[in-house]
């Protein structure tokens, strides 16, 4: 565990001292992921959606603030409804616009959270997230860790529902696209228990006592993985469990 800390410490002096360099590629890879993800999941405006578009934008991203890829990637997406179906766009439109007055009105600093959460969640391990959140940042950090679970299950909703929305009718495409956000329990549940795991994350590690960062940790974890194996048996999604105990760990 010593050893563990001493890395930890040599980590943490390294990029304060190098802080000038490593921000800008730090934010140029979560860029370049992030729109990539997007090409590669709902990618419907072929102009937009190749591997050099999303390395210039990366590239621009690196020179700007970190909401500068929020409001790229929603540029992005938004183009992206539009091919698929303007009924689509409309409401996505809309949903980024109550998103931003939330993001914008509580957490305005975290729009790292806000981006890697859904990149988590392709990569099978978004309990990694509120770990990161309650240890890292505040507890009003979990209006990121919201938001970006809510655009993830609306956008894998929109994906798997693409051939409907493209081709139906237009009272069709509006009760498709609004189900995703108002009828999916999964969302719902997995963003409650996130919430509670980064706010019990972030009261345990202010705690004064010994090794509180690796106590808050494991509670976080532990609580994710009951309240999210005794969900997916609920809800008949046996098939995450493997999943979630592998996201569980790298948390």
């Amino acid at each position: 565990m010593n050893k563990l800390l001493e890395i930890k410490d040599k980590a943490v002096k390294f990029c304060g001292e190098y802080e000038h360099f490593i921000l800008p590629v730090v934010r140029f890879a979560v860029a370049f992921i992030a729109f990539i993800t997007i090409d590669l999941n709902i990618g419907y405006m072929a102009k937009i959606s190749s591997m050099l578009v999303a390395l210039l934008l990366a590239l621009v991203c690196a020179l700007l603030p970190v909401n500068a890829i929020l409001w790229i990637a929603s540029i992005m997406i938004l183009l992206d409804m539009y091919a698929l179906s303007i009924e689509v766009f409309a409401i996505t439109f809309v949903l980024f616009l109550v998103l931003y007055f939330v993001y914008f009105r509580f957490a305005p600093k975290d729009g790292m959270l806000v981006i890697l959460t859904p990149i988590c969640f392709q990569l099978h391990i978004p309990s990694v997230m509120p770990v990161a959140a309650g240890l890292l940042r505040r507890a009003y950090s979990v209006v990121a860790i919201i938001c970006g679970t809510l655009l993830y299950y609306f956008f894998d909703g929109i994906r798997q529902n693409a051939s409907a929305l493209a081709e139906g009718q237009s009272t069709t495409k509006l009760n498709v696209t609004m189900g995703q956000l108002l009828d999916n329990k999964e969302m719902f549940i997995v963003m409650a228990i996130f919430v509670i795991t980064t706010l019990v994350v972030y009261q345990v590690r202010r705690l004064k006592i010994n090794n509180s960062w690796t106590v808050a940790t494991i509670a976080g974890g532990l609580i994710q993985l009951v309240a999210l194996v005794v969900a997916y048996l609920v809800l008949g999604l046996p098939e995450k469990i493997i999943w979630l105990v592998l996201s569980t760990v790298a948390a």
